[in-house]
C-alpha cells in the first residue's frame, strides 16, 4: 500500500508540476499575444511612416519643379518692367527724331534728348544702377580700367585725372568699369 502512496504522491506532484507548466505556457502565449500585437502596431505605425515619407518626397520633387519653373519664369520675364521703361525712352528718341526732322530746331531738339538722358538716368536709379563716381580719385582696379597713363604734375601719382567711358554699378556690385587715363610719377612714364 505504500507503494501505492507514494505514487499517488508522485502523480500529485506531477500534476502539480503539470499545472505550473501549463500557467507558465499560458503566461508565455499570452507574452507572445501581447508582442505580436505591438509587432502589428509597429509595423502600422512603419507603413504610416514610409507612406508619410513618400508623401513628403512627393512634395519636395513637386517643390523643386515649382522653384525651377519660378526661376525659369523670373528669368524669362524680371526684365520686364525694366524693357518697359527703356521702351518709353525709345519711343520718346523716336519722337524727338521725328521732330528734329521736320522743324530743324536744334535747340528743341536739345532739349528734348536731355530730357530723354534725365528720364534715362532716373530709370537706372529706380533699378539700382549707380555711375561709379571716380574722377579725381585714387585709381581703385575694381572700379575702373587704365586705358591710358600720364605725367600730369596737377595731381597726385595714382590719381585718375580722366574719365574716358563711365563705370557702372549695379545693387553695388561693378557691372562695368570706367575707362580712365591715370597720372603716374615722373619717374614711371614710359
Amino acid at each position: 500500500m505504500e507503494r501505492k502512496e507514494e505514487l499517488k504522491e508522485e502523480i500529485e506532484e506531477v500534476k502539480e508540476e503539470l499545472k505550473k507548466e501549463e500557467e507558465e505556457v499560458e503566461e508565455l502565449q499570452n507574452r507572445i499575444r501581447e508582442l505580436e500585437e505591438k509587432v502589428k502596431k509597429l509595423e502600422t505605425i512603419a507603413k504610416n511612416s514610409n507612406i508619410r515619407a513618400a508623401e513628403l518626397q512627393r512634395e519636395i520633387e513637386y517643390l523643386k519643379e515649382r522653384y525651377r519653373k519660378d526661376i525659369e519664369e523670373q528669368r524669362k520675364f524680371g526684365y520686364e518692367a525694366l524693357t518697359l521703361d527703356i521702351l518709353n525712352v525709345l519711343d520718346n528718341f523716336e519722337r524727338a527724331l521725328s521732330a528734329a526732322a521736320t522743324t530743324k530746331d536744334f535747340d528743341s531738339l536739345l532739349r528734348g534728348v536731355e530730357m530723354i538722358y534725365s528720364e534715362l538716368r532716373r530709370i537706372l536709379e529706380r533699378y539700382n544702377v549707380q555711375e561709379i563716381d571716380i574722377q579725381g580719385k585714387e585709381f581703385d582696379p575694381y572700379l575702373a580700367e587704365a586705358v591710358e597713363t600720364v605725367q600730369a604734375q596737377e595731381h597726385p601719382p595714382n590719381t585718375v585725372v580722366k574719365v574716358l567711358q563711365k563705370g557702372y554699378k549695379l545693387h553695388g556690385k561693378v557691372i562695368r568699369p570706367a575707362k580712365v587715363v591715370v597720372s603716374l610719377p615722373e619717374e614711371e612714364i614710359t
